[in-house]
């Protein structure tokens, strides 16, 4: 596979069901919206678009109430009174939306629904193609543009065509769309216990991020206005992995409850005991301390961790072995061989 910027994933299902970095939310240029998009956009509390674009603009606006959906709504003007669209039109959004991810380094997972096939009547294939064509124009690695189809065989009639089509969607033929294929997205939650602990555990991620893993930072992305704690819950909700970085003031602040910390706390017991069966090992917990039982919270003391003394910290040996827990890479048992001769026949 060619070298790639950015990537689509396609997704059978409703976008609003899980939380996003940025959702796009489809209207016309007046800017008006249909009856069902209505009813959505009224249930998640999201705000209407308010002012008149020009066809395939897109205006940007921070969502404070609907912040569990996504931080940022983008309100594309998919459809041309009093009902049409074009390629150019949605190709033109898939390029707009890529300037954006590409500026805001925290945008890492955009929601977007098939542009123009409802009151703009164009053929869903074609406004997957021209998005994801738009798209991967500029679009940055870490960014993936999620494409959200609600009918089965329509998924199924544009995965085939998406399918057929990997080599020839990039306008320079130099790459290729990823469909379902994307980065594993880690959170780290850790303290601010000092200033050296905070630019160690930004090391750990941006090593973390060179070596193909989405990590999640708040110095990263979280930005000024945005609600914290539903930041938190939106970044543990979409998270593949979660890396919980334990020193004393995190162990003392998580048995506490104190502080935000210990907010997430309570939010990632709750998700720790679900993911049991469907994800049982999407919380790693990274012991810091020297003595391991000082660093280590009261809730995971049954849970196996990674003991990463100070003394080590700047051991380029931990580092891969992190990687490797994260990617699952973890050495195999050798396969099973046959009985030796002298044991064969007898009954143990």
């Amino acid at each position: 596979m060619g070298e790639m910027s950015g990537q689509v994933e396609l997704i059978r299902g409703d976008m609003f069901d899980g939380p996003s970095d940025l959702v796009v939310i489809p209207c016309s240029t007046i800017p008006t919206i249909t009856w069902f998009v209505e009813d959505r956009l009224r249930s998640f509390g999201i705000p209407e678009p308010l002012r008149e674009m020009e066809p395939g603009q897109i205006d940007f606006a921070d969502l404070g109430r609907a912040s569990n959906i996504a931080q940022v709504a983008a309100y594309a003007a998919s459809v041309i009174p009093p009902g049409s669209s074009s390629v150019d039109v949605i190709e033109k959004i898939g390029r707009g939306l890529s300037s954006y991810a590409s500026s805001n380094p925290w945008v890492g997972r955009i929601a977007c629904p098939l542009l123009g096939t409802g009151a703009g009547h164009l053929d869903p294939a074609e406004s997957a193609v021209a998005l994801a064509r738009g798209y991967l124009s500029a679009a940055p690695d870490r960014a993936i543009l999620r494409l959200f189809v609600l009918e089965d065989f329509i998924f199924s009639r544009i995965k085939t065509l998406l399918d057929s089509q990997l080599g020839t969607l990039r306008p320079e033929d130099s790459g290729k769309v990823a469909v379902a294929d994307r980065p594993l997205r880690v959170f780290i939650s850790y303290a601010r216990s000092t200033s050296e602990h905070t630019a160690w555990v930004k090391a750990v991620a941006a090593h973390l991020r060179s070596a193909g893993i989405d990590a999640r930072l708040d110095v990263w992305h979280l930005r000024p206005g945005m609600d914290v704690a539903q930041w938190m819950c939106n970044e543990l909700a979409m998270a593949d992995r979660v890396l919980l970085i334990c020193d004393q003031l995190y162990a003392q602040k998580a048995d506490g409850r104190h502080g935000g910390i210990g907010w997430e706390i309570r939010v990632i017991q709750g998700d720790l005991l679900q993911s049991q069966q469907s994800n049982p090992d999407k919380f790693v917990p990274v012991v810091v301390t020297e003595d391991i039982t000082e660093g280590m919270p009261a809730f995971i003391k049954a849970v196996f961790c990674l003991h990463w003394p100070p003394a080590r910290h700047k051991d380029s040996s931990m580092q891969d072995e992190l990687v490797r827990i994260i990617y699952r890479a973890q050495e195999e048992a050798p396969p099973l061989g046959r009985p030796p001769a002298f044991v064969v026949g007898r009954t143990p």
